[in-house]
């Protein structure tokens, strides 16, 4: 018997339904990929457009920051 992505969110599989690797009856996690078991593979992205964004902008400024710093050491 082989996971099914339509089982419920707490049953017990045989593979973990993200990657397919076996995964023990009551383990919590997959051992290779540390998908929860009772969340399933449709667990909402933690990454939002905000978040991307904040981060870009992030990573321009230190860049901002380190050109300067270069200009500054010459």
């Amino acid at each position: 018997m082989t996971a099914n992505p339509e089982h419920s969110p707490g049953a017990a599989a045989e593979a973990c339904p993200l990657c397919g690797a076996p995964v023990a009856p009551g383990s919590p996690r997959c051992a290779e990929c540390g998908l929860h078991q009772s969340t399933g593979p449709e667990r909402p992205n933690p990454f939002t457009a905000a978040s991307l964004w904040a981060l870009a902008g992030l990573l321009a400024v230190v860049y901002a920051l380190t050109v300067v710093a270069v200009m500054v050491a010459r």
